[in-house]
């Protein structure tokens, strides 16, 4: 018997995967079956033998039973989605250290917003009409992110503009949908602005606009019911 357990001893010292599989962590066991996967943190969820993986900008899930990842959102019964509460907490204490001397700064309220979005977005500009009927009240910081080329041409009109501000309101009434009549200005400081909104909204994990942040939380997509509760705390 004794000798028996010294030939096991010693092919799980020669041979470990033959012997070590069952022993891994979950995370442990991910790593070795997915190598070339990064992520910045690995955890247990409320689901048994689910583990979930963040990997800066994207959450994905872990099954070790099977060994396999899963991409997709975990719902309650009760219609919660557990991966995008998730990924609104990871993102929250990114927002608190944004240089907001990069953004636009539109109004001088004593309520300050910072906002992500599109000019071609049509939430975004729905965005757009809520915070302009109480400009008075806010004040906006905003990142301009283009989910298309239009957008960044729209984009680029803005920042290359006298006045920016001026320039935003009328692409995102819809001035220049046509196409017509945009600044297309070459300022090497333009394309380095254009490239740091971007920069930061990889940053912060944005996966859609509008984005915004108010009173310390995040607010995924144009929801007016949440956003005016935060306003009027």
């Amino acid at each position: 018997m004794r000798k028996l357990a010294a030939v096991w001893c010693l092919m799980a010292m020669l041979f470990p995967g033959c012997s070590s599989a069952e022993k891994l962590s979950p995370e442990a066991q991910f790593k070795q079956s997915f190598p070339d996967k990064t992520y910045e943190t690995f955890k247990a969820t409320s689901v048994p033998g689910v583990y979930e993986l963040y990997n800066g900008r994207q959450i994905f899930y872990y099954l070790p039973s099977a060994d396999v990842v899963l991409y997709g959102s975990l719902v309650t019964k009760d219609g919660v989605n557990l991966t995008r509460e998730s990924h609104l907490q990871k993102m929250t204490p990114k927002f608190a250290s944004l240089p907001l001397d990069q953004a636009l700064k539109v109004g001088n309220g004593k309520k300050i917003v910072v906002e992500f979005t599109d000019p071609n977005c049509p939430y975004c500009r729905q965005g757009f009409e809520f915070f302009n009927k109480i400009k008075e009240d806010v004040t906006l910081y905003i990142f301009l992110v283009p989910l298309s080329a239009d957008s960044e041409r729209k984009i680029r009109h803005i920042l290359c503009s006298s006045d920016r501000v001026r320039a935003y309101e009328e692409v995102f009434s819809g001035k220049f949908d046509s196409g017509s009549g945009l600044n297309a200005c070459k300022d090497p400081k333009v394309g380095e602005q254009m490239r740091a909104h971007r920069d930061l909204a990889q940053h912060v994990g944005l996966r859609g606009t509008p984005l915004f942040y108010l009173r310390g939380k995040v607010v995924d997509g144009f929801d007016p019911p949440a956003l005016q509760t935060l306003l009027e705390e």
